[in-house]
């Protein structure tokens, strides 16, 4: 696939004069900890993962459009005029992380509202309850205890960033958004051609057994047409060869 945009490596040079400032697109490493535990509740760098015992999972620096609200806001407001291969350790309390935990938010529910879940409930299972998720605290003569606030409400965290990269060419942001939502996609398997109005997307074939791939791919128009000027259609090519044998 061609088109009018090319991609390809900045010069370090060139990079290493960009910083950022609303709206950018940029990949970075984080990790996220809570402060007085030293538990990870997020990261991108699998090592660190893997010392927590974590295991699964697709590790790689994570695109973020600064200013979108996809990551907490002290942390992108911490990214503007930041230079790539620059690194921040930021201290968040909890007014600016995930609040203060509010004891009225922590209900008592008979067991017997429970009688319609699969398995056992057990401290710390996520549930729904007239709508709304919490995680059960204790279960204790046909009670359960569950807290509605968040898991980190309360809690002063501890946030680590390396800016690695500040993407500039719309091909480059397009392949970012895709791989957000795809965890499947990577610059190697997958195409992206930019000839407004229109983008064509060339996903990678592992894509088409994932579940719900076709609201992956609205996702992904949507982010487009919010994010990148000038486009008005995107389209996604699903090749198939013959030599690939059985469909």
């Amino acid at each position: 696939m061609s088109g009018e945009e090319k991609s390809g490596a900045e010069p370090q040079a060139q990079a290493e004069e960009l910083k950022v400032v609303p709206g950018s697109f940029v990949e970075l490493d984080l990790t996220i900890r809570v402060k007085d535990t030293g538990e990870l509740v997020d990261s991108t760098i699998e090592e660190e993962a893997r010392k927590a015992g974590w295991t699964g999972g697709t590790f790689r620096p994570r695109l973020t459009i600064v200013g979108k609200g996809y990551l907490l806001k002290p942390i992108e407001e911490a990214l503007i005029d930041m230079k790539v291969s620059e690194h921040k350790v930021l201290e968040l309390p909890p007014e600016k992380a995930f609040g203060p935990r509010d004891p009225a938010k922590v209900r008592i529910i008979p067991l017997r509202r429970f009688k319609d879940v699969d398995q056992p409930l057990t401290p710390g299972m996520r549930v729904i309850v007239d709508g709304r998720e919490g995680y059960i605290r204790n279960i204790e003569s046909g009670r359960v205890q569950v807290d509605f606030n968040h898991k980190l409400a309360g809690k002063t965290l501890i946030s680590e960033l390396w800016l690695r990269r500040i993407l500039t060419e719309d091909r480059d942001k397009v392949l970012g958004i895709v791989r957000m939502l795809l965890p499947e996609a990577t610059e190697e398997n997958t195409e992206a051609d930019v000839r407004r109005p229109e983008i064509l997307i060339k996903l990678p074939k592992e894509s088409r057994t994932v579940s719900g791939i076709q609201l992956v791919k609205q996702s992904i128009a949507r982010e487009i047409f919010e994010n990148i000027e000038g486009v008005e259609k995107v389209i996604f090519i699903d090749e198939f060869l013959k030599e690939e044998g059985k469909i």
